[in-house]
């Protein structure tokens, strides 16, 4: 179920006619290792405070600023000033633009790192109330687990995944087509569909 303060967002832009803001370029990171239960990936629980995405789930990641020569540079100093991980290799997994009717929107770029061996991954960025491991199928289970939809999608396409070596081939040769969500009013509550969904091109 959508948070409501998304559909009143959605709401208010259409009854008022609203001019979609331009998409900011940003980047996230899904840092992943194997344990003895599988594939696992480092989480953040956004401090409610946070302006955007407050009190979800999230991987490090942010907007490309004046330091960043293009999308990748961000994302690895936004890894390493969220995790303190440096050296990680990156590799492509996705593209998602948050829907029109945000007044905040991003252009992410969702990039794929297998942890570093010798390094640890922990929150130093004070933008957390929680950081952590966790198996993607598990954030999916759990109802106090709330996630924007590129986060639940990205999650369960890991965890189709038994390894880190699984996760690096998965990354080779993927689709970068921009997903873009849009509302789907038809059903009560209202939802959010994706490229293919039954609503989307309503």
């Amino acid at each position: 179920m959508l948070p409501d303060a998304v559909v009143e967002n959605a709401r208010t832009f259409y009854a008022q006619g609203g001019v979609a803001a331009e998409p900011r370029q940003a980047a996230t990171v899904m840092l992943v290792r194997d344990t003895s239960a599988g594939l696992e990936v480092y989480m953040m629980r956004r401090a409610r405070t946070m302006v955007f995405a407050g009190g979800l789930y999230a991987f490090p990641g942010g907007g490309v600023d004046s330091r960043d020569v293009d999308v990748r540079a961000a994302a690895v100093r936004e890894l390493h000033e969220e995790t303190g991980v440096q050296g990680a290799q990156l590799r492509l997994w996705c593209r998602w633009i948050t829907p029109e009717f945000e007044p905040r929107r991003y252009d992410t770029w969702f990039y794929l790192a297998a942890m570093p061996d010798g390094q640890q991954a922990r929150d130093i960025s004070g933008e957390a109330s929680w950081a952590g491991w966790m198996s993607p199928a598990d954030a999916l289970r759990d109802e106090s687990v709330n996630l924007l939809p590129p986060t639940a999608v990205t999650l369960s396409e890991l965890a189709k995944l038994s390894s880190v070596d699984e996760a690096v081939v998965s990354a080779v040769n993927r689709d970068l087509t921009p997903v873009v969500p849009k509302m789907v009013w038809s059903t009560d509550p209202p939802t959010m569909a994706l490229p293919g969904d039954d609503g989307y091109e309503d």
